[in-house]
């Protein structure tokens, strides 16, 4: 992930036990902390699941709110099935992508069970990225106290409620807390990446992509 070192210069302010929380189609945590360098990775599929499923049944583009899955119940079958994914039994630093959770994964796992309503599935699926946030954080961190959630999925309510509801010692809020709209994060993350080339800093963090030591990222190509 190229966003934690963004989200260290952004959201350090020395308070420790500190994560920043991107929810877009996958969900990647930032660890900040004053007293070591910033951690970064992939928790997991955030939106693009939910997205897919909701797109493939109702022909909507997104689960506004998350009413759709709150309305559902969350199958514990599915739930067991698609956590036994070998990707959340790895440890991070690590990093996915939509090759490996797309739509036909969701099918293949439902084609072991019986029929499941709709939005069962959807409940299913949004307990799928809940869960493997949480268990993310806690593994790397062992405590937090607060966790700013940027991304669509920040404005997804039931699935911030849950998140509340499996981490009640950490305050959980929306980017828009420090004045920062959550869908600006990512393209500031970028803008800023871009500044730091001109400029000829160092924007990587060996921490996060494993890199033999900071580097300047990009390219400048002149018209």
């Amino acid at each position: 992930p190229l966003v934690p070192a963004f989200h260290e210069a952004l959201f350090d302010d020395n308070k420790d036990h500190r994560a920043v929380l991107n929810i877009g189609g996958f969900s990647n945590l930032s660890l900040i902390e004053s007293d070591r360098p910033v951690e970064g990775f992939d928790c997991g599929p955030g939106n693009v699941l939910l997205d897919a499923w909701i797109q493939s049944q109702r022909h909507e583009s997104y689960d506004k709110d998350g009413a759709w899955a709150a309305s559902g119940k969350v199958d514990p079958e599915l739930l067991k099935k698609l956590l036994s994914d070998p990707f959340f039994l790895t440890k991070g630093p690590k990093s996915t992508g939509r090759e490996v959770f797309n739509l036909g994964w969701v099918h293949h796992h439902l084609f072991q069970l019986p029929t499941l309503a709709p939005e069962d599935v959807q409940a299913t699926l949004l307990e799928l990225t809940a869960l493997t946030i949480t268990e993310s954080l806690q593994t790397a961190q062992a405590v937090t106290k607060e966790l700013l959630v940027c991304g669509g999925g920040a404005h997804n309510k039931a699935l911030m409620k849950r998140l509340a509801e499996l981490l009640p010692d950490t305050e959980v809020n929306s980017t828009e807390k420090f004045g920062v709209d959550p869908d600006w994060v990512e393209a500031m993350a970028f803008a800023w990446l871009a500044h730091c080339c001109l400029e000829g800093v160092p924007a990587n963090r060996p921490t996060v992509t494993g890199a033999k030591g900071r580097r300047v990222l990009g390219a400048i190509y002149p018209a």
